[in-house]
């Protein structure tokens, strides 16, 4: 049944601006969180109020941080009924949140409170345990259970909800802060199902559900789509390459790991279907493929689901439409204008996703830019290797302190235009010697790329660029003037802060003793290595 629900998880369409938080059995927890789509986050289902090898069979929050957990829900219904005080319940939620990690704090009130009309002051008492233990309320989200309206047949109307989120609400001002009350999400837990989510909603103080038992359905899509009710709740996109090149095998590798990503289709003139499973199948720096491939002349086979292959020279001969291609990844190198990317949009394809810097193409990079994507943008290009780097690090500093003016230089690793041995280039002519055993200056336009998705530091950054004879990592040395003076302790403070809170996933952080062989593979966008950095005043 957990495998079911995760895989109900991994294919459904979950908004932008809504956040999955799953809680499973602590048996099912370590396979849930390996097959678990990135951006749906894992929780405890509680938590003790010490650490490690406090009590036999309890679960610590350092044993929830190992498993990779983000959450942990305390003071549940179930465990407030087998004797848990308010006082106990609110220390697991400050040595969790002490812990690292965010906090569920659930409180609610059972049938009797409810008929003797003593619900706010029930939750109140509830709430000022926790009070008492908590100092900073960032991380903790409350969810109100009405015992009484849970497996009993019975239901609170969603005024009732209402009434009672209005007084946690007000609570958290008086008793927090004004900025609590705003800040803190307050979730109901009473019988949510498909048919009440979006009217519950659209209450003024429900930012959210806390969902259990037999709702764990495909009502939990409804439920999660509830302030956008849509029929689509579910599918995963189905996406097309062209150019099996170095990006299009890698990209399908990456996708082969992703249930969010239909791969269906390849176009490639040049190589045959036999050919590309060899390609895929093995790979000098990121090692064998893992999964299982085969071939007939026109599919190659990834974990037994087939793949179609094309072999056309010109976009608008592939016939895209034939295999219910909704993206395109242009990995050629040879269609990175709009015009020429928009080819593939004849033949049925909604969107076009160029993997490289493109002269006219809108140019985002994750976790700077991308929030000005609009739905009418058909064609745009996802920058460069070095932009996708330099951008989020830049973006964190200059936002944080402001730079003046920048030099970026790039120590690259080799790519597939290098020569193995020295050969002819005519616009470069550094560029045609021996990528194996020489350092070769060259230019790169990945500073001034960063002035196009970050316009405030248009003009402001230059740089240049050393190819060397290593197969993967690039690094990235960025030299900048600030405008507010900080020292090199503030710097890293806030890269840490950014790479944990509004960056994650794109920004990386490090203080361990690394060296370039040990990011392949890291799905970071960039790494700041704290360790390696210098303030020069």
């Amino acid at each position: 049944q957990a495998q079911e629900l995760v895989g109900m998880l991994n294919t459904a369409r979950i908004p932008a601006d809504v956040e999955v938080v799953v809680a499973p059995s602590q048996v099912h927890a370590a396979t849930v969180k390996a097959s678990l789509r990135a951006d749906v986050r894992v929780s405890g289902q509680d938590v003790w109020k010490q650490g490690n090898g406090a009590f036999t069979g309890e679960t610590s929050a350092e044993m929830l941080k190992d498993l990779g957990a983000e959450y942990t829900l305390v003071g549940h219904s179930e465990r407030r009924e087998k004797g848990e005080s308010n006082e106990i319940v609110a220390k697991k939620a400050a040595y969790a949140l002490e812990k690292g990690l965010a906090v569920i704090a659930c409180i609610g009130e059972s049938k009797e409170t409810r008929e003797a009309n003593e619900t706010v002051a029930y939750i109140t008492e509830q709430l000022d345990a926790y009070a008492a233990e908590i100092k900073d309320w960032t991380n903790v989200v409350i969810a109100y259970e009405p015992i009484w309206a849970i497996g009993t047949g019975l239901t609170a109307s969603p005024e009732q909800a209402q009434d009672v989120h209005a007084s946690i609400r007000a609570w958290l001002k008086e008793k927090v802060s004004p900025e609590a009350a705003e800040k803190t999400r307050v979730i109901y837990g009473g019988s949510v199902g498909a048919k009440n989510a979006p009217e519950l909603s659209q209450k003024e103080d429900i930012d959210g559900f806390l969902v259990g038992g037999a709702s764990l359905k495909p009502d939990f899509l409804q439920i999660i789509n509830a302030q956008n009710p849509t029929e689509n709740v579910g599918g995963a996109v189905n996406v097309a390459i062209n150019g099996f090149g170095r990006i299009g095998r890698l990209v399908l590798r990456a996708a082969a790991k992703n249930p969010l990503i239909n791969i269906v289709a390849i176009n490639d003139p040049f190589i045959s279907t036999t050919y590309m499973e060899y390609m895929l199948e093995y790979d000098t720096v990121h090692g064998k493929f893992d999964g299982a491939l085969s071939h007939d002349e026109q599919h190659i086979f990834v974990n037994d689901k087939p793949i179609r292959v094309f072999n056309e020279m010109n976009p608008s001969n592939i016939k895209w439409g034939e295999e219910q291609v909704q993206y395109v990844v242009e990995s050629t190198g040879a269609f990175t204008t709009l015009e020429k990317a928009s080819t593939h949009l004849k033949n049925g394809v909604e969107k076009v996703v160029i993997s490289a810097p493109s002269s006219d193409a809108p140019m985002f990079v994750m976790g700077v830019n991308h929030e000005l994507y609009e739905k009418n943008m058909h064609v745009v290009s996802n920058a460069s290797c070095t932009t996708n780097c330099l951008a989020p690090l830049a973006k964190v500093v200059n936002d944080k302190f402001g730079i003046k003016e920048g030099l970026m230089t790039t120590v690259h690793a080799v790519t597939a235009t290098q020569k193995t041995v020295d050969g002819p280039s005519k616009k470069d002519w550094r560029g045609g010697r021996g990528a194996c055993f020489n350092i070769i200056p060259s230019s790169t336009g990945a500073a001034k790329a960063v002035g196009k998705v970050i316009p405030s530091l248009n003009g402001k950054l230059t740089g240049m660029s050393f190819r060397v004879p290593t197969a993967d990592v690039s690094v990235v040395d960025l030299t900048a003037r600030l405008v507010n003076p900080a020292s090199y302790d503030e710097i890293k403070a806030a890269i840490k802060s950014a790479s944990e809170n509004e960056m994650k996933g794109i920004l990386g952080y490090t203080e361990k003793a690394v060296v370039s062989s040990d990011f392949i593979g890291d799905s970071h966008s960039s790494i700041f290595d704290a360790e390696a950095g210098i303030a020069l005043t």
